[in-house]
């Protein structure tokens, strides 16, 4: 797990490359401060860094940007391979050597092997970077559903990369005016952050989940996504449950001590259970909560004590929280808003304190197998929609009104749902001219997703979605951002591949079941796994991490007056009306309820603004 970033320079110009990438890796040197390197082709106008967490392979032999025996590609790459062993076995037996024990060199020969069409055989989370001396080709390429960030530039100067927004703004001649779009995205619905491929740059992108790049020249010369969802038919609870335990399994191999998060709920207590078949000592469990009678952490210490797991707990600061939400935007380089990346970070240092770097998750389960009691209610839309299906044939002029997203087809109801829902948040504080200007870039990147799944229940396209766009905040990034600000990989078997398109293949009645608190959502899952702990944890009601801490709390308490100076001075940035956003938190105030999620976004971009 690591820091990356690199160059390709147009013929024309000349930078002071050396700085840049020395930039880069002390701006990301906490995703990886065990070792450092930098490779740069004064030729090829090419270069690279790399700022590694020691997991595999331990030895400076294995240290990136790696190079190929004869030196014609160079690689950088952050993730983990977890097929590469398999792939090393097959590559082997082509003729291939190997000279470390590392999934990086897999990479290499893969692509020696097999071209860009590698990309495809790989099973892990990753963004990589390679370089062909032959081809004078730069090949980029992010896993399948973004667990590693991929941020990349076009500029006059040529191309760059890196692993954050806030290391990249380092390239010369990058567009840094504000992207109004993305704004108006964060700002929607369950939205909190700006989507793939936006950034709050106008001249920073991010590369889409399962996409790739060649880049000739300084110049991108084709973009293409090179992963479909798809199902794998599971014939039973067994086989999803052997799924599962395959996803654990190649998880816990590192050459590093490995860890686990502990909530006491039913998807991390499965993890945690699994995790004891492939470790050879007790599992290190960690837990997060407001205080010690905190109900997480009840549950979780019961499940240590019942697992035998060597466990830790660790409480909520709220005088310490502003200052981490601070540290979170400027490495994240954007805003974003979410109260459990603040816990998340302050675990996740924790841990690294405790001399762990690796640690699994149960992040995606709720969102794989309707976990959330929201889904309850998603599950009847569903079965409305499949009942006036008909309709959408008679009645075209439905489409327009907020009655659509019964009307709409399959692969484009949850796009408008968001097209409804613009019309709702964004006149609550932008001003009416700049709404005219503004494109829906979520709908956009819904239609685009949705359109490729293969199941057609509005409840699978709606949670698939949230896989894939809406719920990244809480997903992907929450795996990532702020583990790698204490340097520590978060791996989520839950968001395996394979157990991805076994979840696509499940109707969805056979994961949400009644009553409405939730305790049989996710019931296929549980059912899978109720060997593996007592029933007053299958059962137990939905909570969920940090649930003990809430957005109003810490505004109108310990945030209140960073909140009053941020929503007194509101920065306009092109598109907001300071006076309905300042309104919006003097009524929050004064009487006490709002839309507290809005505000909390708002919070977000004004004090990121403030830091810029």
């Amino acid at each position: 797990m690591c820091g990356i970033g690199g160059y390709y320079l147009r013929s024309s110009k000349i930078i002071d490359t050396k700085r840049f990438l020395q930039n880069v890796l002390d701006a990301q040197r906490h995703r990886g401060p065990d070792a450092e390197g930098v490779w740069e082709d004064s030729m090829s106008r090419v270069g690279f860094c790399h700022s590694r967490l020691s997991i595999l392979d331990l030895r400076s032999t294995a240290n990136q940007p790696m190079h190929s025996a004869n030196g014609c590609i160079t690689l950088t790459f952050n993730g983990e391979i977890y097929n590469w062993k398999e792939l090393r076995r097959e590559l082997q037996g082509g003729g291939a050597s190997f000279r470390t024990n590392s999934d990086t060199e897999v990479i290499i020969a893969a692509y020696r092997e097999w071209g860009c069409a590698f990309i495809e055989r790989l099973h892990g989370m990753y963004a990589i970077a390679l370089f062909d001396q032959q081809k004078k080709e730069m090949l980029l390429a992010r896993d399948h559903i973004g667990k590693k960030p991929l941020i990349y530039a076009e500029s006059e100067s040529g191309f760059a990369f890196c692993s954050e927004i806030s290391a990249l703004r380092r390239w010369p001649e990058i567009d840094l005016s504000i992207d109004q779009d993305a704004l108006g995205a964060m700002i929607l619905h369950n939205m909190r952050h700006i989507p793939e491929p936006g950034t709050i740059f106008q001249g920073i992108k991010k590369l889409r989940p399962g996409h790739a790049i060649i880049v000739r020249d300084g110049r991108i010369k084709r973009m293409w996504r090179y992963w479909t969802p798809r199902s794998r038919k599971v014939a039973s609870q067994d086989e999803l449950r052997t799924i599962l335990e395959e996803a654990v399994a190649i998880r816990c191999i590192a050459d590093v001590p490995v860890g686990a998060l502990l909530s006491g709920g039913v998807d991390s207590t499965a993890i945690v259970n699994l995790m004891r078949q492939y470790l050879d000592e007790p599992v290190r469990t960690y837990a997060f909560g407001v205080d010690r009678n905190d109900e997480d952490l009840r549950r979780a210490r019961f499940m240590a004590r019942r697992l035998g797991t060597r466990h830790k707990e660790f409480y909520f600061n709220p005088a310490r929280q502003l200052e981490v939400l601070k540290k979170i935007l400027a490495t994240y380089g954007e805003p974003i808003m979410l109260l459990p990346l603040v816990h998340a970070f302050e675990l996740s240092k924790a841990i690294s304190d405790d001399g762990i770097k690796v640690v699994l998750n149960g992040n995606g389960a709720d969102e794989l197998f309707y976990g959330y009691t929201g889904h309850i209610k998603t599950a009847r839309v569903t079965r409305l929609i499949n009942l006036l299906s008909w309709a959408r044939y008679i009645l075209p002029e439905i489409k327009h009104t907020n009655l659509s997203i019964f009307f709409s087809p399959p692969g484009k109801r949850k796009a408008a749902l968001y097209r409804n829902m613009a019309k709702a948040y964004w006149p609550m504080v932008f001003k009416p001219d700049a709404i005219d200007k503004l494109e829906n870039i979520v709908s956009q990147e819904m239609v685009a997703w949705g359109t490729l799944i293969p199941n057609h229940d509005y409840i699978d396209e709606s949670n698939y979605l949230a896989l894939l766009v809406e719920n990244s905040h809480s997903l992907t990034i929450a795996s990532d951002l702020p583990a790698m600000m204490a340097s520590v990989e978060m791996r989520s078997p839950f968001l395996d591949q394979e157990v991805i398109a076994a979840a696509m293949s499940i109707p969805f009645s056979r994961k949400v079941k009644g009553p409405k608190d939730g305790s049989k959502l996710k019931y296929v899952l549980r059912k899978a796994v109720s060997d593996l702990m007592p029933q007053e944890i299958i059962n137990a009601p939905k909570r969920g991490f940090g649930m003990g801490v809430q957005e109003k709390d810490v505004l109108l308490g310990p945030w209140r007056s960073q909140a009053d100076e941020i929503f007194d001075e509101y920065p306009e940035m092109g598109v907001f009306d300071t006076e309905k956003v300042r309104t919006l938190w003097r009524d929050a105030k004064k009487y006490g309820s709002s839309s507290w999620s809005l505000l909390a976004k708002m919070f977000s971009i004004g004090l990121w603004r403030h830091l810029n």
